[in-house]
């Protein structure tokens, strides 16, 4: 028997219907952990920046002023300007050392697997284990390093003093990351057309060209995705500044996510504010998000 057309119709809208809601139907657990985990953690965030008061005690609602007082808040101006200068310390330097281990790591055949290990390791280690390592490394009387200056006649250093802290926590994360963004690349190395490589060689590209001229334009996809999220991590930096120094000396490594936690651990009344920092942290990686969206796209139109 012969189907009528509107009969046709009712069956494809019913396929239809029944693909959309197996499709949702495998979504809905990502979807509800996605909403329970982070669009109502960020909803209350904003919520309790425009509140004073504490997490156990009673709260009132002061609007936005917890926005309007964030500079004169102590420390607070100085816990951004660590943040924005770790960030600048470690992030080009983690991505121009992944991108130098990973061009001959992407060549290498055999025993590749144990090589790509050994570089990834250090992405294995929590963050807390390795700033106990890099405290141990560092100390004055017996750490490593300055056993080395020793041994060449050198004076110890205070690697953790005022000066110097921070960029000790920024070595730090370059020795976590790279690996991480090493192996990324490397995958992005691994599959480009070698019929390019083959031709600019016939044409006489030196290998310096062959970079310059083939594989950065090649992965600039890659390489800004990678600007934007090890920025954004490092903007979250957090354990090795808790474990290392403690924010200290004084406010010499006090970051964003520190000072938050002191609002919220260390003090009775102070979660507005700790929520408004907190806000303002996630709009600026919203804004850093849809800086990279745009890009590509822009990117890809030109392709």
């Amino acid at each position: 028997m012969r189907l009528s057309p509107a009969e046709h119709r009712r069956l494809r809208r019913h396929a239809r219907l029944r693909r959309e809601l197996t499709g949702w139907t495998f979504l809905a657990p990502m979807l509800f952990f996605f909403v329970v985990f982070l669009l109502v953690p960020v909803a209350d965030t904003f919520w309790w920046s425009t509140r004073s008061g504490g997490l156990l005690g009673p709260s009132t609602s002061v609007g936005f002023q917890n926005y309007v007082q964030f500079p004169q808040l102590v420390d607070a101006t100085t816990a951004v300007e660590n943040t924005l200068r770790f960030a600048l310390m470690s992030v080009p330097l983690t991505l121009v050392l992944a991108l130098i281990v990973a061009l001959p790591l992407a060549r290498i055949g055999r025993a590749g697997a144990a090589y790509r290990f050994l570089i990834y390791f250090p992405v294995l280690v929590p963050g807390v284990v390795a700033g106990l390592i890099w405290l141990f490394l560092t100390n004055v009387d017996f750490g490593l390093l300055n056993d080395i200056f020793r041994g060449l006649g050198l004076k110890p250093v205070v690697w953790l003093g005022s000066s110097t802290a921070l960029p000790v926590l920024a070595a730090v994360d370059v020795w976590r990351n790279t690996g991480y963004w090493a192996i990324f690349f490397v995958a992005a190395l691994i599959g480009l057309p070698k019929e390019l490589y083959q031709a600019a060689e016939l044409d006489g590209a030196s290998s310096v060209g062959r970079f310059v001229h083939l594989t950065l334009p090649l992965i600039r996809r890659i390489l800004l995705f990678a600007i934007v999220v090890s920025t954004i991590w490092g903007f979250q930096v957090f354990d090795t500044a808790l474990i290392m120094t403690a924010g200290g000396p004084g406010t010499a490594t006090t970051t964003i996510i520190y000072r938050v936690w002191q609002y919220v651990f260390a003090y009775d009344n102070e979660i507005g504010f700790a929520a408004a920092m907190s806000s303002m942290l996630v709009v600026a990686i919203l804004v850093l998000t849809l800086m990279q969206l745009w890009a590509l796209r822009s990117r890809r139109g030109l392709d």
